[in-house]
C-alpha cells in the first residue's frame, strides 16, 4: 500500500496536518523527514479553488503528497458549504497532482461520487468515522468498518474519544484482528498511547501537529518522532540516515 511515493506499513509512518500557515509547516515538515502532509484545506481562511491550488501546488514544491481532507463541520472540521459545494471543490483537489489520497467521511453523501473520482485518477481513497463523544461498544465498530470497506475504501480510517481506560485497548485489540489496510486513533488522555503503539497493531499512519493540535490527544511532532524512535529500531534506522544520532536524543 502506498499514498504517492510513501511505502505504508513497513514501519511506522507520521503524517502532519497543515491549515491556514502552511508555508512555515512545510518548511518544518522538510527538516523533520514527515512522511506525509494532511492538506486540511477546511482550515484555510479562504475555501476557493484558486486557495486549495495554492497549497497544494506547495506541497508539491515541498516534495511531499498529501492526505487531502475538507472536512465538513457536521464531522469535526470547518467547511460549512454544502455537500454538492463541497463536492464541485473537491474535484479539482482529486486531479492536482499531490494528492496522494483524499480523506471522505463515511457518513458523506457524497463518498460513492469521491469513490469514483479517486478511481479515475488513481489516488487513494480514506474512508473515515469519527466519534468525538464516545468509544462504541465492539459490535457497533465492527459494522462502522465493514460499511467503510464496503463502500470501497483503499484505507478505513476510524477515530473515537477515548472515556475510560479499557477503550483504546479493547480498540487495538478489535482493530488488530480486521485484515483491511487501516487508520486507527483513540482520542483524548486515554487514547494518546494508541498514536504511538497503533502501528503494532496495523495502524498505518499516524498524525501529528506543530503549534495547536487539530484533533484531541495528538502528540507534537517532534515528541512523537522521539517516541517512535525509541520504540520501533526500523523507524529509529530509517531516522539515523537522516540525522547524527543524538538528533533523536535531544528533540
Amino acid at each position: 500500500m502506498q499514498i504517492g511515493t510513501v511505502e505504508l506499513g513497513s514501519i511506522p509512518r507520521v503524517i502532519v496536518a497543515l491549515g491556514e500557515n502552511y508555508v512555515e509547516g512545510l518548511e518544518r515538515a522538510l527538516r523533520l523527514k514527515i512522511d506525509l502532509i494532511e492538506a486540511r484545506l477546511d482550515l484555510l481562511p479562504e475555501k476557493t479553488p484558486d486557495e486549495f491550488k495554492k497549497f497544494l501546488d506547495s506541497v508539491a514544491d515541498y516534495g511531499f503528497y498529501a492526505v487531502s481532507t475538507l472536512r465538513p463541520v457536521w464531522e469535526g472540521g470547518k467547511f460549512e458549504g454544502t455537500e454538492s459545494e463541497r463536492l464541485k471543490l473537491l474535484k479539482r483537489v482529486v486531479s492536482h497532482p499531490a494528492t496522494g489520497a483524499v480523506d471522505v467521511e463515511l457518513r458523506s453523501e457524497i463518498l460513492d461520487d469521491v469513490r469514483e473520482l479517486c478511481k479515475e485518477k488513481g489516488k487513494k481513497l480514506i474512508v473515515s468515522y469519527h466519534d468525538f463523544k464516545k468509544t462504541p461498544e465492539n459490535s457497533e465498530i465492527e459494522e462502522i468498518l465493514e460499511r467503510a470497506k464496503g463502500k470501497g475504501a483503499d484505507i478505513v480510517k476510524v477515530a473515537f474519544m477515548g472515556r475510560v481506560k479499557n477503550d483504546a485497548s479493547r480498540v487495538c485489540c478489535l482493530l488488530s484482528k480486521f485484515e483491511f489496510p487501516k487508520i486507527f486513533i483513540v482520542m483524548g488522555e486515554f487514547g494518546a498511547f494508541t498514536r504511538v503503539v497503533g502501528f503494532s497493531f496495523g495502524s498505518l499512519l499516524t498524525y501529528t501537529f506543530f503549534g495547536r493540535p487539530v484533533a484531541p490527544g495528538q502528540i507534537e511532532a517532534e515528541r512523537l518522532i522521539k517516541l517512535l524512535s525509541n520504540l520501533y529500531s526500523d523507524y529509529r534506522k530509517q531516522r539515523e540516515k537522516f540525522f547524527p544520532q543524538n538528533f533523536l536524543e535531544v528533540i
